[in-house]
């Protein structure tokens, strides 16, 4: 029987590198696109012999980078090769990041024609000066405009992505920006807290002294601030970042929670099959140099053990409001009594609870979920 998959497209063109980012993406290099979409293809083409046979695919998603950067043809030519290729289910949900300012009305009706049907906006914030310290290039009237051209052009599935804990944003910033995106009925929010990622221009300005970082106080204030408001307004968080309408969850992201299975094509996409994980090379020369060679990309991979999978199971599971299937996690416990492990976990950590025959967080927990999973590990 054949597993459920999704399928991640990486996209590496960006019109500028933001300070914070650390995904793969490079600058003004957009004149390749025809020779990258080619190799694309090449490379989803040199995989069917191993992943046709295994999975069912039921979303796409075009990641990067920005992908909304290049013509919808190339989007479109690489779905037309994905289908050719690959078995999907029905009514599959494909998705694509878009930067505001940067893709219009017309460009958002033809995504909607070739079938596309969730977008995800970088908006990010809506006050300008926290833009331009993020390195962003849209202004706050841009992001609410691509919102409502999303609309126009027939998306009834719309994630913003919004990011707190900003060096000198303050709750009350914060706190607009939420209640601006509940009043334009946004269907799905990601809010993420700014993280200092290695090798970042962020990183590199904190280590000199240049940036101070919010403490954790502030970090879980605005954290809370977000929960608190948008469970009010019937957005159900089904994860620590995100937060849905009825029937708008990310099932893509969905796969990586839950530790699906997921292929992923472009230089630094990395590919999950439930037994070991790859990636393919970080560079979009190397990558177009191998595939023109008849070779996958693959700059490296690694087989998880028992316990690698457990703790990867615990990481992320408990990131999710709906927990962890006990049953689940008893089948992939290495050691002798499972019982006795959960037992003295449910008394070490008051913030962990069984409902639903699933392993939980309360809302507290949430806010330590990656030490309390760190602490669970075998």
């Amino acid at each position: 029987m054949k597993k459920t998959a999704g399928i991640y497209i990486h996209i590496p063109f960006c019109t500028v590198k933001c300070m914070y980012c650390d995904f793969y993406s490079i600058t003004n290099r957009l004149e390749d696109t025809p020779q990258f979409i080619k190799a694309i293809i090449e490379e989803i083409k040199l995989s069917k012999d191993i992943h046709n046979k295994n999975y069912d695919f039921d979303t796409i998603f075009f990641g990067g980078g920005t992908p909304s950067l290049i013509d919808p043809i190339w989007i479109d030519k690489i779905l037309t090769n994905l289908y050719k290729t690959f078995t999907f289910k029905k009514n599959i949900e494909i998705s694509i990041e878009v930067n505001p300012g940067e893709i219009k009305l017309e460009k958002l009706k033809t995504l909607k024609k070739i079938g596309l049907n969730r977008i995800s906006i970088g908006v990010q914030s809506l006050d300008e000066k926290l833009l331009k310290f993020l390195d962003r290039l849209h202004s706050p009237i841009e992001s609410i405009e691509t919102y409502k051209n999303a609309r126009k052009a027939g998306f009834d599935n719309i994630n913003a992505d919004l990011i707190f804990n900003i060096p000198n944003q303050s709750l009350v910033q914060w706190e607009k920006d939420i209640q601006t995106m509940i009043e334009l009925n946004v269907d799905h929010i990601s809010s993420y807290s700014l993280t200092v990622e290695k090798g970042t221009v962020l990183n590199k300005e904190v280590n000199r002294g240049n940036i101070i970082m919010p403490n954790d106080a502030n970090d879980k204030r605005m954290y809370l601030l977000a929960v608190n408001e948008l469970i009010k307004n019937q957005y159900g968080q089904y994860e620590i970042s995100n937060f849905a309408k009825q029937n708008k969850r990310c099932l893509h992201n969905l796969h990586y929670w839950n530790l699906d299975p997921y292929i992923s094509f472009g230089p630094s996409a990395h590919s999950y099959d439930t037994k070991k994980r790859w990636w393919n090379t970080k560079s979009l020369d190397k990558y177009l140099k191998m595939i023109s060679n008849g070779e996958l990309p693959i700059q490296g991979y690694e087989t998880l053990n028992v316990n690698e999978k457990f703790n990867e199971l615990i990481l992320n599971g408990l990131r999710m409001n709906d927990g962890i299937k006990i049953l689940r996690l008893k089948n992939v416990y290495s050691g002798s009594d499972f019982e006795n492990y959960l037992d003295k976990q449910l008394k070490k950590n008051s913030r962990l609870y069984i409902k639903d025959e699933c392993l939980k967080l309360n809302r507290t927990g949430m806010l330590f979920a990656d030490e309390i999973a760190s602490n669970m590990f075998i």
